[in-house]
């Protein structure tokens, strides 16, 4: 067991001036609070003992009336068969009636807020009205009121009567005691004292040098580090604060070799799209050329030209769009990013496209503000839906895409939730699918969910493969923005 440090005897220091400190002054307190209390206990009981409990007696002798009247009066009321609740509006301390159809409420009336502020309300009165045929029960539950002054001085009573048998309790049986055992109270609060100290002291160090040492790995570079604290006091807030920090860096950190790597892959992209449509053009009149150029009659070698042509005119149609797909990637613009109300934006890119409105589905609580390029924004909706229905055909099902927009107040983030009933995205490779020319589906290129979270961190958010099954057995993609 290692020695205290400099900070522990501190702690231990100020424990055992504050424990004597306490002993010095609870002798003091304890001899005067003793003196005054005989005093006081023997004229309180003088005075109060009879006038407290005929004054008690009284008061429930007039909140026992008060109930058998209360009743007495339900009861004519329910005579009368009232055909609305309003019409008890003059009763004298009615302050609330009902008339109940079986379980239901189908009539009410209350009494103004100044009336119930004034009043104290008793127990609710059902009672029993006549059914008309076919209906079920039929009752009336009305709550009277009493003074709330007069109820407030009876509680205070007895408050009174309840203090008076405690200090009779006290001044019986405690104090006696107490004053047997001072003594050894005292030597126990001066031989714990250091003990505790010590204790509370280790318990601190202890947390501070677990802060010391998280830090330390830190700064080395190992952001996986965290502290967990799991109490409620300063240093465990400082803890919280301290994994909040480390957890954002880590989140930065993957963002910026996220950057460096796309920033990469769109050079290379750059320069493909480069290198690929300088010769498709080319290629595309010389196979033209090539077909028109014959004018034999062979009919097998035209059906083979013709072939040929047709295949030839694929192609360079693919590598076309693999090449719009690749200056896209690479020509991603600056975002621009203005307050927006998420919710109308999400409605509005799912209307403008007519082909979704079979398969789209948005769900949205109210208002979700955050700062968002629109243009851009629309891309990244876009693409998320367009992976979905792609992902949900290729398993041979008929697409369905739940888009949610909600607000996270806990982490001030905007959220909004895409679900689909595709074949999911395996837990390995959650995080791989964000990377560029990364595909699961025959024919992709891998670069829309690049350009997704490309355009997501730019607006200081990110987006990642829900861990979580989605509700509609498929995958989940959840972007986060900063509100």
């Amino acid at each position: 067991m290692r020695l205290p440090g400099r900070f522990e005897w501190k702690v231990l220091g100020a424990m055992l001036a504050v424990a004597m400190l306490a002993v010095a002054l609870s002798a003091y307190a304890l001899y005067f609070m003793v003196q005054r209390f005989a005093d006081f206990s023997l004229e309180h009981d003088a005075q109060m003992a009879g006038s407290s409990a005929r004054a008690a007696d009284v008061f429930r002798s007039y909140f026992a009336d008060r109930k058998d009247e209360f009743r007495r009066r339900a009861h004519e009321i329910a005579a009368q068969e009232p055909a609305r609740m309003a019409d008890l509006a003059g009763t004298e301390g009615l302050l609330r009636a009902q008339l109940l159809l079986g379980t239901e409420v189908v009539d009410t009336w209350e009494a103004p807020a100044e009336t119930l502020s004034r009043s104290r309300e008793a127990p609710p009165i059902l009672v029993a009205l006549p059914a008309a045929e076919g209906e079920t029960s039929r009752a009336l539950e009305l709550v009277f009121g009493i003074p709330a002054q007069m109820y407030e001085e009876f509680l205070a009573l007895r408050a009174a009567i309840e203090k008076e048998q405690q200090i009779d309790r006290v001044f019986g049986l405690l104090v006696p005691r107490f004053l047997r055992q001072y003594l050894l109270l005292v030597l126990a609060i001066l031989a714990v004292a250091p003990l505790g100290g010590w204790l509370v002291a280790r318990r601190v160090t202890r947390r501070v040098a677990r802060l010391h040492t998280a830090a330390r790995a830190v700064g080395a570079g190992d952001l996986s580090v965290r502290v967990a604290p799991k109490g409620r006091d300063e240093l465990d807030q400082l803890g919280r604060a301290f994994d909040r920090m480390v957890a954002e860096l880590a989140q930065a950190r993957s963002r910026l070799e996220y950057l460096q790597k796309v920033s990469a892959w769109q050079e290379v992209a750059r320069r493909l799209a480069h290198e690929i449509k300088n010769p498709l053009t080319p290629i595309q009149l010389a196979v033209q050329e090539i077909a028109s150029k014959y004018s034999g009659d062979d009919p097998a070698y035209r059906r083979l030209l013709d072939t040929a042509t047709e295949i030839l005119r694929e192609e360079i149609t693919g590598l076309r769009r693999l090449v719009e797909d690749f200056s896209a990637f690479a020509k991603l613009p600056k975002v621009e990013p203005a307050p927006l109300d998420l919710v109308p934006l999400v409605e509005e890119i799912v209307r403008l496209q007519p082909e979704w409105q079979s398969f789209v589905t948005v769900q949205a609580g109210g208002s979700v503000s955050a700062p968002c390029d629109k243009m851009l924004f629309r891309r990244v909706i876009a693409n998320l839906v367009e992976n979905a229905l792609q992902a949900a055909r290729a398993a041979g099902r008929e697409p369905q895409v739940v888009i949610r927009v909600e607000q996270r107040p806990d982490r001030e983030r905007a959220a909004v939730l895409v679900d689909d009933n595709g074949p999911g995205v395996p837990e390995a490779d959650r995080q791989r699918v964000f990377d560029p020319y990364v595909t699961f589906r025959p024919g992709g290129t891998g670069l829309g969910l690049a350009i997704v979270r490309k355009i997501v961190i730019d607006h200081g958010g990110d987006v990642s493969a829900g861990e979580a099954p989605a509700p509609l057995g498929g995958a989940r993609f959840v972007v986060e923005l900063p509100c």
